[in-house]
């Protein structure tokens, strides 16, 4: 149930939400009409209205790859260059000039905007891992030669820790600080200090047996 309105009422007037009442006892609806069941959400798509297969595939997207130029191989240029004599950088600009046409073989893939490269060249003489060791002789291996070293090295790492001075257990060796606390005169401890007032005072008490002992 609508208010009451005063003056003419035109359709247009339904449709301009500044003008729109609220219904009596309810409040006044803040949206938009939602479209009919035949509206369709989105970007339309230039495909066939047959919708056959066809139609749906040759309106897919495709991105278009770029092309780069190829990149001239300079060290093949300079190699060349130089295997024919041509050492100075007049030659060298010349030979480029003139072998102008010397691409690479394999083709650098630039990176797209924003992104990097999906296939980046490595170094040519780069080596990937941990090199590995050179390969034993197998002559030694079966000959236990590895064995028969390790076994002199022991023998005689044993015979000349035999010569050497063995300690006395409980014996201290000596060491610098006990060298120089030995050799170095002491200073003579201060005496205590006696005031001339009370020096040649008699004491008081006398509890000694003998005056050799009072000494």
């Amino acid at each position: 149930m609508m208010s009451p309105r005063l003056g003419v009422v035109r359709k247009s007037m339904l449709k301009d939400p500044l003008i729109i009442k609220a219904p009596l006892g309810k409040t006044r609806t803040r949206g938009l009409d939602v479209p009919g069941p035949e509206f369709v959400f989105g970007a339309k798509t230039n495909w066939n209205a047959d919708g056959g297969v066809a139609g749906a595939i040759s309106s897919w997207r495709v991105q278009c790859r770029r092309e780069h130029p190829a990149r001239l191989d300079f060290v093949s240029l300079n190699r060349d260059a130089v295997r024919s004599g041509l050492v100075t950088s007049k030659e060298l600009s010349q030979y480029r000039a003139l072998r102008g046409g010397a691409t690479r073989k394999t083709r650098i893939s630039e990176p797209s905007d924003g992104g990097t490269a999906r296939n980046p060249q490595a170094a040519p003489d780069i080596t990937f891992g941990v090199t590995n060791r050179a390969p034993s002789p197998l002559a030694e291996l079966l000959s236990y030669e590895y064995a028969h070293k390790w076994f002199s090295e022991q023998l005689s790492r044993n015979q000349s820790g035999g010569h050497k001075k063995q300690m006395k257990p409980g014996h201290v060796p000596e060491t610098r600080t006990s060298l120089l606390r030995r050799s170095r005169t002491l200073p003579a401890p201060p005496k205590p200090l006696r005031l001339p007032q009370v020096a040649q005072v008699a004491a008081a008490l006398d509890t000694f047996r003998d005056p050799k002992a009072r000494r």
